[in-house]
């Protein structure tokens, strides 16, 4: 790495993580501000409060770095070309393709980077941090988990499984319903006091069955234990419950989103979620080919207006954002153009900007 490339980079660096700890700890001061009572009220301790803006601050991270990624460019370009620093660099014989290089490859970097911190970090603290808020803090009683009522799956084939109690430890369920309708009418009715899963398939005790054709019943049979390897549903199905995409990791989404198509239930949302994971992350990257061009311009080139051009560029992106989500979630847009559009859009004004800007 050239001494120029560590300059570039060592000052884009220091100016990303000082800007990082600066929005961290704004919404930090704001969030308490606004749950102080709360605490009082609930006479959280210190150690409390501390764990729960711990378990708080990668979620305001992934959120605050498009913008922290954009004023360290911003200002890092900006201030080279303030001081004529850019033209002297390049009458050296370097473009600004080349003297971008090392921050592009960071932002690529950087993106990667944040796509796994989120799986992997983000997720889980905030499971923990809304763990503390509910239970430590408002000391809401835990739910218990494992026991459900009133579980219905539908699965393959028009088949329904409900169970009035259902274990999820022990992949037990008590009174047991199971209907097979096949356009619109019912095909089989069973109804049984207990299922349990054995290896490759359910087993039914004391069940009986009904089938019918044409609405009118054609068979009854009685059975101490049946085995119900016709139905679909695996333990997994039976056991999926309704969970908010940020709080699932993206191969968990992408489980999900097949557990839904097997009950036939409605994934948009959940596709545009899983797209985001990937997407989001990456404008990290695609908000520095916009901003290179831009702070490379002598005119924009101040520290104000490079500070104003930012929160004005990413309030933009994130309207975006939220506006694409909307007509993923509603079937307006195709999930994975509803997540990326605000990518698409930035990329293509981005690049034509590098493009054409002073080399």
């Amino acid at each position: 790495m050239k001494i120029i490339d560590k300059y570039i980079l060592g000052r884009f660096l220091k100016i990303l993580s000082l800007a990082l700890l600066s929005f961290i700890i704004v919404v930090v001061i704001v969030d308490l501000i606004g749950n102080i009572d709360k605490f009082i009220d609930n006479k959280a301790p210190i150690k409390l409060i501390v764990s729960y803006y711990f378990y708080y601050t990668p979620f305001i991270m992934i959120l605050a770095l498009p913008v922290a990624t954009l004023l360290s460019t911003m200002f890092t370009i900006g201030t080279l070309a303030k001081y004529h620093e850019l033209e002297i660099m390049k009458a050296t014989g370097l473009s600004l393709y080349r003297l971008s290089l090392p921050i592009l490859i960071t932002g690529f970097v950087i993106s990667l980077a944040t796509m796994a911190f989120s799986d992997f970090v983000m997720v889980p603290a905030n499971i923990e941090k809304d763990r503390i808020k509910k239970e430590d803090i408002e000391k809401r009683a835990p739910t218990d988990e494992r026991l459900r009522q009133n579980v219905i799956k539908a699965g393959r084939d028009g088949w329904i499984v409900f169970a009035r109690k259902y274990d999820e430890k022990t992949d037990r369920g008590e009174l047991i319903v199971i209907q097979q309708i096949v356009a619109n009418e019912i095909k089989v009715a069973i109804k049984a006091n207990e299922m349990f899963w054995a290896d490759s398939g359910w087993v039914l005790t004391g069940a009986t069955k009904r089938t019918f054709e044409a609405g009118n019943e054609v068979g009854f049979m009685a059975y101490d234990t049946l085995f119900a390897g016709f139905l679909p549903h695996t333990p997994s199905i039976m056991r999926y419950r309704q969970k908010a995409p940020r709080d699932a990791r993206f191969f968990e989404l992408l489980e999900m989103i097949k557990l839904k198509k097997w009950m036939r239930q409605d994934t948009a949302q959940d596709r545009v979620e899983l797209y985001l994971k990937v997407s989001f992350p990456f404008f990290n990257f695609i908000i520095i080919i916009l901003g290179i061009p831009l702070a490379a311009n002598p005119r924009r080139s101040g520290g104000s207006v490079g500070f104003g051009l930012s929160i004005i560029i990413s309030f933009i992106y994130f309207v975006i954002l939220r506006a694409g989500q909307s007509f993923g979630y509603n079937h307006d847009l195709p999930p994975l153009l509803a997540a990326t559009i605000g990518n698409l859009i930035f990329f293509i004004v981005g690049l034509v900007m590098f493009i054409k800007a002073k080399k």
